[in-house]
């Protein structure tokens, strides 16, 4: 995705009357800077929490997780987001809790699959996806501009559906 197009989607984000609260572990930390860095991002950013210790997860969620980087995990991190942005909303705004988790390249090979789960919620929606990524073939960069060009593309159909 180009700079000027990647501009244009979240200048679209921000022009949308929904506010999020978006909680990440793992990856996607690129969406956050591209977010933060298009004015109006407090139109739509309420908060934001990167969940990369173990310990900071456990007290996100107030358990320790079966697994981190899990469908379950991001849609439990949704729910959380969504709930947090009822409370740091404009009372009427629609708003929106977006959970991540991945696994992505690392300085020790992974075991299993490269791969991210994104879960959204909103007042009458719940979506998760997740995504496989062939390992080896892209770098810890280049998998996390994957995994923040998705949340972007997602964050665009979640705020306009």
């Amino acid at each position: 995705m180009t700079d000027c197009c990647r501009r244009a989607l979240v200048e679209a984000i921000h022009s949308s009357p929904t506010q999020a609260v978006i909680y990440l572990s793992g990856g996607a930390s690129q969406a956050l800077g591209w977010l933060m860095s298009v004015p109006g991002a407090s139109n739509t950013v309420l908060e934001s929490v990167v969940t990369y210790s173990r310990m900071s997860m456990i007290q996100l969620l107030g358990k320790v997780p079966a697994q981190a980087a899990s469908s379950q995990t991001a849609e439990e991190m949704a729910l959380l987001a969504y709930n947090r942005a009822l409370k740091l909303s404009k009372p009427g705004s629609p708003v929106l809790g977006v959970g991540f988790t991945g696994a992505l390249a690392s300085a020790q090979p992974k075991r299993g699959d490269h791969r991210f789960h994104v879960s959204t919620r909103t007042s009458d929606r719940f979506w998760t996806s997740t995504v496989t990524l062939t390992k080896g073939l892209r770098t810890r960069e280049q998998e996390d501009g994957v995994s923040s060009q998705y949340l972007i593309k997602l964050f665009i159909c979640v705020s306009y559906n």
